[in-house]
């Protein structure tokens, strides 16, 4: 193998040019891997900022929704039962009114009702068959 390597005649101002060219080609394919590296980093960052962001409103918009249902479930749970009995008891005698011959006008000041609602449970009393 000597004798073949002997056929060559390699100048060392070539080698060394060479690897300057290595060298410089290196460092620069460096420099832009690290250029490309910082960039794919600072977007790494904004990313993981916005789902920081993202997720701070979930938890806040949970929250709020979590509220918002107890708040909810509250309200119908404690006028339901109240609002409807008075409401039957109004309308219940609104009709007994109607039944003893009252006028729209009596019934509409005795019960506290819209004058539509009272004429509307005389046209219901007089259909209903005797």
């Amino acid at each position: 193998m000597a004798q073949w390597f002997s056929g060559f005649e390699i100048n060392t101002s070539y080698l060394i040019l060479m690897n300057i060219f290595l060298f410089v080609g290196g460092v620069l394919f460096a420099i832009r891997l690290l250029g490309k590296l910082r960039k794919l980093n600072a977007q790494l960052v904004q990313l993981q900022n916005e789902v920081r962001a993202i997720n701070s409103g979930n938890l806040v918009m949970g929250r709020k929704i979590s509220q918002f249902a107890e708040e909810i479930a509250n309200v119908e749970l404690e006028p339901a039962n109240t609002t409807s009995d008075v409401s039957e008891k109004t309308y219940k005698q609104a009709g007994l009114l109607l039944e003893r011959g009252a006028t729209i006008e009596e019934v509409v000041e005795t019960c506290e009702i819209a004058p539509a609602e009272a004429e509307l449970l005389a046209v219901m009393r007089h259909s209903k068959p005797s």
